[in-house]
């Protein structure tokens, strides 16, 4: 029973060190296109695919360990230099790369490798190592950049196979391999422990119930004049925030994670496409909550393909234009306002206004008459909507209307917007996100003698009006009321009315108007509530599955005295009142 549960134990490490050295191999095999002799790259690759192999013997995984010994005869002629890496053998070696991934995810879900056969991939690599043992190297791609990754999309010319040389079996790999593998572990684990994200979750819930706890003593301390309970619902509150930051800490991931696998994706689609695409990263350490990073882990994949397939043109198109030949894909991440933002640019030919109105007027979008006054940037904005697609055919990257909406609703779903600027030039979108989902500071408000949460992330600014500009300061316009906010008309959304609270009162008739600010995507707004409170850190509780339907709410939280305030959601607060920020106009 013992020896079964450390075997167990044995397998799980494997499967995750594998994962980990898999997602590294994508990056390496990419970089090594640009600079195919970098030695020390080869040889960490052999390394991991060794280590692999030896362990895959252990366990019985015959197919695995089959397929990586062929990876590896060819890596060890790569090492040594009997061989010059070519795109074919990149390709060769990552969808050996990609086959491991199968078969390991094979063995975690059903603890056998499966029916999946491999034989071809062995056969390719087996002719590969067999091949020239000295072909001369290929010409680097095009418009290089030391140390940025650039890929060549032309087919890949066939090597020449002559008569192979009568030579031994493959020279096995050196035993001090493993050894310094070994000798490097203990640094390692000593430095770095692996931590179940359930225990994290976990660990994170506790320290959400400690903030509510926290904030209910603080709240009783200020009602009372105990010198000694407030000297300890200081410290206790002290003591809360520092933890509450370590915990957060414990969950943030730089989102180079995320990044380091696009640049996979971008090779494998720009060679089907029939392009040059150059990946450029600034900001790869910047740190986001693990929740956030998994959400956004598609959309921006999706982001990164469309601009791949639709936004960077092929090679002969640039080069008539005069632009180089090899496009550049640039991510960049940093921190802003207690949010996070990303950018996502291409220096390709941007996005077509012209044929994106066709295409709305065609599929009943927008009238023509409504096609004709909207701006360049406007009609850009058109491709968030749902079923839109310039692609001409179908294929397997676009075409089916399906992509850039799923990505602004998934990025709206965690707090986040999305905006989408575009020239001649290229294009670039722009996501904020906020830091964590978890733990948010939120402005109290109160309506109707309801209390509610507003995050603070979607908050501008607060007006408050009194006396004869309470009463007057509100026009209408349209029947729609808007005030006049620094010349510019901010359309206003009663919060009673959006919600349907009962009210006796009318509106224009108070002697005070409180109006916070606030943005949501694109619209900006001005929702006027009956009372402002505080600024306050609060815990986000989801909702039961009755209140899921209504998009007005975020969430709920448990405020200081214990009860319940229900978290509001911007964005869905201005799609129940058809809220939109009107063209600024100036008096």
């Amino acid at each position: 029973m013992t020896s079964t549960f450390a075997d167990d134990e044995v397998l799980r490490e494997f499967l995750v060190e594998s994962y980990e050295n898999l997602d590294q191999l994508d990056q390496d095999f990419v970089a090594l296109e640009t600079d195919p002799t970098a030695k020390e790259r080869i040889a960490g690759i052999f390394r991991t695919i060794h280590t692999i192999k030896g362990t895959s013997g252990f366990f019985g995984f015959g197919k695995l360990e089959s397929l990586t010994h062929a990876g590896e005869n060819l890596l060890a002629k790569l090492r040594d230099g009997e061989m010059t890496l070519t795109a074919d053998k990149t390709s060769a070696l990552l969808a050996m790369v990609d086959q491991v991934r199968a078969f390991l995810s094979q063995i975690e879900s059903t603890g056998a490798e499966g029916a999946d056969d491999c034989s071809v991939i062995i056969s390719t690599l087996t002719a590969l190592s067999e091949g020239s043992a000295a072909p001369a190297p290929e010409p680097p791609p095009p418009e290089s950049v030391a140390g940025v990754e650039v890929w060549s999309v032309h087919p890949p010319a066939e090597e020449p196979e002559p008569e192979p040389e009568p030579a031994g079996a493959p020279t096995p790999p050196p035993p001090p391999a493993e050894p310094e593998r070994v000798i490097k572990g203990p640094a390692v684990s000593d430095s770095s422990v692996r931590v179940d994200v359930g225990l994290l979750d976990k660990l994170m819930n506790l320290v959400g119930e400690l903030v509510l706890a926290r904030n209910q003593v603080v709240q009783f301390g200020a009602s009372i004049e105990d010198s000694a309970f407030i000297s300890a619902s200081q410290r206790l509150n002290l003591i809360t925030t520092e933890l509450q930051e370590g915990v957060m800490k414990t969950r943030m991931q730089p989102i180079g994670n995320v990044w380091n696998k696009l640049p996979r994706v971008v090779r494998d689609l720009s060679v089907s496409c029939g392009k040059q695409v150059r990946v450029e990263m600034v900001g790869k350490e910047t740190e986001l909550d693990r929740t956030i990073i998994e959400a956004i882990k598609d959309p921006l994949t999706h982001i990164v393909r469309n601009a791949v397939d639709h936004g960077i043109e092929a090679a002969d198109v640039r080069a008539a234009h005069g632009k180089p030949r090899t496009g550049t894909l640039m991510l960049r991440a940093f921190h802003e306002g207690g949010q996070v933002n990303i950018e996502i640019s291409d220096d390709g030919g941007g996005v077509n206004a012209q044929a994106v109105r066709r295409k709305a007027i065609k599929n009943g979008l927008v009238t023509p008459e409504r096609a004709e006054r909207m701006t360049d940037r406007e009609v850009a904005q058109l491709i968030f909507v749902p079923g839109f697609s310039t692609a001409e055919k179908v294929s397997n990257v676009s075409g089916r209307g399906v992509g850039m909406d799923v990505v602004k609703t998934n990025i709206e779903k965690i707090g986040g917007t999305v905006d989408l600027a575009s020239s001649p030039n290229g294009t670039t979108i722009k996501i904020k996100i906020p830091l964590t989902l978890a733990i948010v500071p939120a402005l109290v408000v109160t309506s109707r003698g309801h209390r509610f949460a507003i995050p603070q992330v979607s908050l501008l600014e607060l007006v408050r009006l009194e006396g004869e500009q309470a009463r007057e300061g509100i026009e209408f316009i349209h029947g729609t009321p808007v005030y006049r906010l620094r010349g510019n008309l901010l359309p206003i959304v009663h919060l009673d009315h959006v919600l349907g609270l009962d009210t006796e009162e009318a509106h224009g008739e108070e002697d005070v108007v409180n109006i916070v600010v606030v943005q949501a995507g694109d619209r900006t707004f001005g929702l006027t509530v009956d009372e402002v409170r505080d600024t306050e850190e609060i815990v986000v509780k989801p909702l039961g599955k009755e209140l899921k339907s209504v998009s007005a709410f975020a969430g709920a939280t448990i405020m200081g005295d214990g009860k319940v305030a229900l978290i509001l959601d911007v964005l869905g607060v201005a799609q129940s009142a058809g809220a939109a920020s009107p063209p600024r106009e100036k008096n």
